[in-house]
């Protein structure tokens, strides 16, 4: 698989990194996982969204999810696209989705995206890549995702406090994106990570590569990293928008 960073800024995005947004390919699948604003021009830069395979939303927080209305503008009024996209949501996803666009089931938002609101546990296959949904810890109903092809294993934490469903959910990947939206200084918050808790969830899981996001601005994130370091010894960096991580069977310093 390959991972493209799409936006990482944690809470809204800032000039030169959107919000929340990865991209990962695999040979027969194409999947955009989390959609905060400004990643899907980001994703122009890379595919054709008519060639997903599928979207991924961990929550329906607007800094992970708002820019699935500019990929469902440009399905049904751009391309007239006929072949509806697989969209994995929470409970409550639809509801909310429904609400925005003004109550009906009627608008193109759902001709073009077909939304499944799925169950903790629940996997899927999209292509050679097999997705599966746990819920993290969070102040909505959210996921964390697993996501595994060709022999290697992705793990994203989505927006979560400390957990072990989701510490046991992403055990023994090899690359963990952990949130790390908190201060190590600031009072505990049980719904997002520090740094620090990021490399504790990283060191248990037991996982091989340790990528730092969702950081805000108005947080140092060097400072993250020498935090996280004191919990985990493995390899560890930043996401950072426009890096590409290659994960399984192609080791990930070709990238």
């Amino acid at each position: 698989m390959r991972l493209d960073v799409l936006g990482s800024s944690g809470t809204a995005p800032r000039p030169g990194n959107p919000a929340s947004g990865y991209l990962v390919r695999a040979t027969a699948a194409t999947i955009w996982m989390d959609a905060g604003p400004g990643t899907y021009m980001a994703l122009l830069d890379t595919v054709d969204p008519e060639s997903l395979d599928a979207v991924l939303l961990s929550h329906m927080h607007p800094d992970h999810s708002s820019d699935i209305f500019a990929l469902s503008h440009t399905l049904a009024y751009i391309r007239h696209s006929t072949r509806p996209i697989p969209v994995i949501v929470p409970d409550g996803s639809i509801a909310r989705l429904r609400g925005f666009v003004g109550g009906s089931d009627d608008h193109p938002l759902f001709a073009v995206l077909a939304f499944h609101e799925a169950q903790p546990g629940e996997s899927f296959a999209f292509g050679d890549v097999t997705v599966t949904v746990q819920a993290a810890h969070h102040s909505v109903p959210a996921f964390a995702y697993r996501l595994a092809s060709g022999g290697g294993a992705l793990g994203y934490t989505g927006d979560t406090g400390p957990s072990g469903l989701v510490t046991d959910h992403v055990a023994g990947v090899d690359l963990l994106l952990a949130e790390a939206s908190l201060d190590d200084q600031r009072e505990p918050f049980p719904f997002h990570m520090t740094a620090r808790q990021a490399g504790a969830m990283a060191a248990a899981a037991g996982v091989q590569h340790l990528l730092l996001t969702h950081i805000p601005e108005t947080i140092d994130a060097r400072l993250g990293l020498e935090a996280a370091a004191t919990e985990y010894t493995g390899r560890l960096g930043l996401a950072a928008p426009g890096e590409t991580y290659m994960i399984g069977a192609t080791r990930e310093e070709d990238a």
